[in-house]
């Protein structure tokens, strides 16, 4: 008798993703993201919440009410270990789901602009952003995708509200390019403990941050601040999230 094994897990994913749509589904009647004929752009780091995204988007793409374009762009620095493995595993991983990738690279991130005491984290993601941007109107995408969640949101709104003095989170859409390009984050309502559940199923090799700084330490103490409130965490992020949108 043959094992169940395989047909169980793919059971588990199937309902992973189906209780993650529903957040999906949510932001979109929230703020209307998504739009029939769109042609989306999938910022694809690697890592657990962009490639969970890309397995969402791909079933939304499949089932749901929308029709849209999905490809998928990888930023990878020249500096950075693993580049080809990385690079082999993400075309094969995107090939298997019909998605369509590109990878571009780009030198370490440096700023162009002379301030001072930016934190690297900052540079690297403002360089990732800019190179999505690029490639949208480049290639005809007229929005980018992003996988930010909830709890990217929260600790933002802390960061800004305790390092800043202003009370302002992840925008869930934003316009750039005259109007031309927008930026959507349609997970953010979704917690990072849900993706995690689904990302633990997939058969692929999630990787973390590679930046040589690691994460921002501020983001990292934000997070820590709130894991700490045990079972509140929830309510209390999407209290910081609400305060902020308002």
């Amino acid at each position: 008798m043959t094992s169940d094994k395989p047909a169980n897990h793919a059971r588990e994913l199937s309902r992973r993703l189906h209780f993650l749509g529903r957040r999906l589904s949510a932001a979109q009647r929230r703020w209307g993201l998504l739009a029939d004929g769109d042609r989306l752009l999938l910022g694809l780091s690697g890592g657990k919440d962009s490639v969970t995204l890309l397995h969402l988007l791909r079933a939304w793409r499949r089932n749901g009410p929308l029709g849209f374009t999905l490809a998928a762009l990888h930023v990878e620095r020249e500096d950075a270990a693993g580049n080809a493995e990385r690079r082999r595993l993400l075309a094969a991983h995107a090939d298997a789901l019909q998605v369509e990738l590109s990878i571009v690279t780009v030198p370490p991130a440096a700023d162009s602009q002379g301030a001072r005491n930016i934190h690297p984290c900052f540079l690297c993601a403002r360089q990732r952003r800019e190179a999505l941007l690029r490639h949208a109107a480049a290639h005809g995408f007229g929005k980018i995708v992003l996988a930010h969640h909830l709890d990217d949101d929260a600790e933002t709104v802390l960061m800004n509200l305790l390092f800043h003095g202003r009370l302002e989170g992840l925008a869930p859409r934003r316009a750039y390019a005259g109007g031309r390009i927008e930026l959507v984050r349609p997970l953010l309502l979704a917690e990072e403990k849900e993706i995690q559940r689904v990302a633990a199923l997939l058969s692929f090799p999630c990787w973390t941050c590679d930046c040589p700084d690691g994460e921002d330490s501020r983001r990292r103490q934000m997070k820590a601040f709130l894991l700490s409130l045990g079972p509140r965490a929830s309510a209390v992020k999407r209290r910081l999230v609400r305060a902020a949108a308002a």
